[in-house]
């Protein structure tokens, strides 16, 4: 049973890992409720796995709080030690992301250029003075 229970806060300790990994993905990309919602999904999986292995499935109070243990005393500890250059890193790393994604607009502009050419080719091969020319093509009889 001692065994168990140690196995119990080692896994909570995992799983503050798992929260402090997943925390610096949140600080990098801003969407809380989808990290979030992953982390508890996997948290899940992880202590119904655990307490199929050390329990046959029972659900006890004692291994949930020593799970709940091993997750505080990481999160109290070694979490606050790294949410500060976790902060600094996401800043860092969003103003990357930033220009990757400018560079990457300005790709898709030029991809899009032969696009553009065929469509404003077709366009003026239109005769400018029949009826409707200057009606859009998706425009059905408005």
């Amino acid at each position: 049973m001692v065994e168990a229970l140690l196995w119990a806060v080692a896994v909570g300790t995992a799983l503050g890992i798992l929260y402090d990994v997943l925390r610096f993905v949140r600080l990098l990309f801003n969407s809380r409720f989808f990290i979030d919602f992953l982390f508890w999904i996997l948290a899940g999986l992880v202590i119904f796995s655990y307490l199929l292995v050390f329990n046959n499935g029972e659900v006890r109070s004692q291994y949930l709080f020593a799970v709940a243990f091993g997750f505080g005393a990481y999160v109290l500890t070694m979490g606050r030690l790294t949410l500060i250059p976790q902060k600094a890193l996401a800043k860092k790393y969003r103003k990357y992301l930033r220009r990757v994604k400018n560079r990457l607009k300005k790709c898709k502009k030029v991809l899009q250029l032969p696009r553009t050419l065929y469509y404003n080719i077709k366009v003026l091969k239109r005769n400018p003075f029949k009826k409707g020319f200057w009606r859009d093509e998706d425009d059905e009889g408005s």
